[in-house]
């Protein structure tokens, strides 16, 4: 997956548009120019940022505090944006428990957000080699043993361009064919939950630069994409990865949007991807979902997709995990809290989480990958699942193990993992689709002690096989 611009920093921290909770219970709005946290914006904060004006800002995990625009520099606008609030101080209110009038008077409408899983194991590889050595070591064997009895569903990825399958710009005749033959293998006629189209490739960078007529021109390649879909599966919810950026939803965000494609989409997947390890990103994230919700204007449902791990300021790449507590604390939570209401009163939430992590790390990660054997392999592998496997978990718990008891995982007669005979009673509502679970021939090394492949649960069928 490309994740956001890698120049400079991949996420600079603006600790400056965070929100600084005291410890009488107190909250401080966030302050636009703010640099130095003091929670207004003054002589100090101008001199702070003509003092880094022009300079890149530091790897992650160092804080950028004057970058306001998150553009990975501090530089004129960035100056502007001080001067712009100057004298801004940020109001005090009274932090409000969850018993409060205001949020029990909350008008929700829509079902509870649910849990989705959206790890890209190599068992959907289009690489033949890589699929079956996945499915032969059984990758992920204790993530999806424990999504399918929980009752997490697939959330179905088309890699490689969406529609656009060679991501070269252009839909052509093999493009098509090739994306009509993925559905088929892949998606039911009659599913109706969402499909992430991840189409990035060179129109990706070009948003970050584009005025508004590159913009309508992306965007309009976009829809076209959207619409070949529709007329395949045309219950189905169709959307792009990671639209909109983060960036897009800055409050000093001026460039043009994307709000045509998003509400022309049938769901949208914003990303809250943060390598700001160690820093307190809550404040900011729940206001990017909420303005992706703002921006979906209730019509369009919002599956948040969440990245367990963060950079390296040194050596680059996604190679280390954030804690759990961490990745609740800066992703799930708030994605779970973040609300928008309409002008006719009614509140809206998001419609699912998701966890997105590729094994394929594993083998990026490791210089001596072609000599291991097959059993150093799993080794790794099950290192990661450990990891996928405690996080889901936790996820689970947090948005509730009851869910599943009245709602489908994903809309009616979509695409999902399997359940155990232990929930029958909730199978029996689905579609045939989300009924039947199956094992893959296993082969190959031996787990280590204590990870018996006799014990292990039973591994939910994949209906979506998805290849890249």
């Amino acid at each position: 997956m490309n994740f956001l611009k890698t120049r400079g920093s991949a996420v600079c921290a603006i600790v400056a548009t965070t929100a600084c909770l005291t410890s009488t219970g107190m909250t401080f709005a966030a302050v636009d120019g703010d640099s130095t946290q003091d929670n207004k914006v003054d002589i100090a904060d101008l001199l702070d940022v003509v003092s880094n004006i022009n300079l890149t800002c530091p790897a992650a995990p160092k804080a950028c505090l004057t970058d306001f625009d998150q553009s990975d520099r501090t530089d004129v606008a960035d100056l502007l944006t001080v001067l712009t609030n100057w004298g801004a101080v940020g109001s005090e209110t009274q932090d409000t428990a969850s018993d409060s009038p205001s949020s029990s008077a909350e008008r929700l409408v829509g079902p509870e957000p649910v849990l989705i899983d959206s790890i890209y194991y190599d068992s959907y590889s289009r690489v033949e080699s890589r699929a079956q050595l996945g499915e032969s070591l059984d990758q992920g064997w204790r993530t999806r043993g424990h999504n399918g009895m929980k009752g997490v569903d697939v959330l179905p990825y088309c890699y490689g361009g969406g529609v656009d399958q060679d991501a070269d710009n252009h839909y052509s005749d093999h493009d098509l064919e090739q994306f009509e033959a993925w559905l088929d293998a892949n998606i039911p006629h009659e599913y109706e939950g969402p499909v992430v189209l991840d189409m990035e490739g060179d129109w990706w960078p070009m948003m970050d630069h584009a005025n508004q007529a590159t913009m309508d021109e992306i965007i309009d390649f976009y829809i076209q994409g959207l619409e070949y879909a529709e007329a395949m599966r045309p219950n189905a919810k169709f959307g792009y990865w990671g639209l909109p950026k983060k960036g897009m939803t800055a409050a000093s965000y001026t460039g043009p949007g994307v709000d045509r494609l998003l509400q022309r989409s049938g769901a949208i997947f914003p990303d809250t991807y943060e390598s700001n390890v160690g820093g307190n990103d809550a404040v900011r994230m729940q206001a990017h979902i909420e303005s992706c919700l703002e921006k979906a204007q209730g019509q369009v449902p919002v599956y948040v997709q969440m990245n367990p791990r963060y950079r390296d300021q040194q050596l680059g790449g996604w190679r280390h995990f954030h804690t759990n507590e961490e990745m609740i604390r800066d992703q799930a939570q708030p994605s779970l809290d973040a609300r928008w209401t309409d002008v006719k009163g009614n509140t809206h939430r998001i419609a699912g989480l998701g966890l997105w992590d590729a094994y394929v790390y594993v083998k990026q990660f490791t210089p001596e990958w072609y000599d291991l054997s097959t059993e150093e392999i799993s080794a790794l592998w099950d290192e990661v699942d450990a990891i996928h496997h405690s996080m889901y978990q936790d996820l689970k718990a947090l948005v509730g193990e009851g869910q599943f008891e009245s709602e489908p995982a994903l809309a009616k007669g979509g695409v999902t993992t399997g359940k155990s005979s232990k929930s029958s009673s909730v199978k029996a509502s689905r579609s045939v689709q989300m009924q039947s679970t199956n094992r893959v021939a296993r082969s190959g090394a031996s787990r280590k002690a204590g990870a018996s492949k006799s014990t292990r649960g039973r591994k939910p069928k994949r209906i979506a096989r998805f290849r890249n």
